[in-house]
């Protein structure tokens, strides 16, 4: 008996995102917005973003897991972004929402790579946390590579790289990766 191998691609998150996610396709500036405090942390509008947390609305109606605010999808590269209206001081006090937005919103993530066929192997994934700018530039060069809020943990286990910094280390990042300025 002769077996019949099929090769079978796996669908592109960047695709499958335009097409069945496109009503919460929004801006880094739309997804930043902190509803409590009517303050956008980014006042970016150049950037296209996927509204996580709408998505996780859709996909869990009855009861949503706690997720990540935005979703940027590059090529290969996954952003999974949460941002935070607050100081690293603040966020320090109580990890346990950060750890749980990081863990549900992969396990979420995880759930519609499977659905939709995507392999997750083909895509490098980067958790940022970017929160309230600090005064001391000294806490920021100090702080600067430092995963914080526990959060080294899942490194290598959910996501490739995470960073947790301020939003003008955010920016600066972001320059990096997309060659292109941000505007926050």
């Amino acid at each position: 008996m002769k077996w019949i191998v099929k090769d079978y691609k796996m669908a592109d998150a960047s695709s499958i995102f335009l097409s069945e996610f496109k009503s919460f396709s929004s801006t880094l500036k739309e997804v930043s917005f902190d509803k409590d405090n009517k303050v956008y942390l980014c006042k970016d509008e150049t950037q296209n973003a996927y509204d996580f947390d709408e998505i996780i609305k859709k996909q869990y109606p009855l009861k949503q897991p706690a997720s990540y605010d935005a979703l940027v999808i590059d090529n290969k590269n996954i952003y999974c972004i949460e941002f935070k209206n607050q100081k690293s001081n603040v966020i320090k006090k109580d990890t346990k929402q950060i750890h749980k937005k990081l863990t549900n919103g992969y396990e979420a993530l995880k759930e519609i790579f499977s659905t939709y066929n995507i392999g997750m192997k083909e895509y490098h994934f980067i958790y940022c946390v970017a929160y309230q700018n600090n005064r001391d530039k000294w806490r920021r060069r100090i702080e600067r590579n430092k995963i914080q809020f526990g959060l080294e943990e899942y490194k290598g286990q959910y996501f490739d790289e995470i960073y947790t910094n301020d939003i003008e280390f955010f920016t600066h990042e972001y320059k990096k990766h997309f060659y292109k300025e941000l505007k926050c």
